[in-house]
């Protein structure tokens, strides 16, 4: 079952990975569904002994919900930002990228600095979100990718260790 591990992150094993596995190809498959299907991997367990699993998985992850841009009327993007090397620029450009249309903002470090990722119906969407990103005074580089489609593994997301 899901553990908190030593560095207080959440340890994930072969029955957790399978049942996340089986909950992402649908959310709402009955937990004596997912109990039935996890015999098919020698997994023996009651639908109360998933609900449990689920239950503890939930509280310990957040959502990621990733829609199929080849299945929709929209398009997914994804949108970078290197900014200025002035004081405060990088947390001034988080919180003014957080409050324009995007559904995920991420800071850190690398090749750029932030990350945002919004769904855009029309070509009229990219481009005033890319113009809003653009005109923020700290942005010093932008640069942005359109999803047009996505292969996903969740064994290589969750893996066991």
């Amino acid at each position: 079952m899901s553990n908190e591990d030593t560095d207080g992150g959440i340890e994930i094993d072969e029955i957790d990975r399978r049942i996340l596995e089986l909950l992402a190809d649908d959310p709402r498959r009955p937990y004596a569904d997912i109990a039935d299907e996890l015999t098919t991997y020698d997994i023996d367990m009651s639908s109360e002994g998933v609900r449990r699993r689920v239950t503890s998985l939930l509280e310990n992850m957040t959502s990621f919900f990733l829609p199929r841009p080849d299945r929709n009327n929209w398009d997914v993007i994804l949108v970078t930002a290197q900014v200025t090397n002035e004081p405060n620029a990088k947390q001034t450009v988080f919180e003014s990228m957080a409050k324009m249309n995007f559904w995920f903002v991420a800071d850190g470090f690398g090749t750029f600095d932030l990350y945002g990722i919004a769904t855009t119906r029309t070509n009229q969407e990219v481009d005033e979100l890319l113009t809003k990103v653009r005109s923020l005074e700290s942005v010093a580089e932008m640069d942005y990718f359109i999803e047009t489609d996505r292969a996903v593994n969740i064994q290589k997301y969750l893996p066991v260790y």
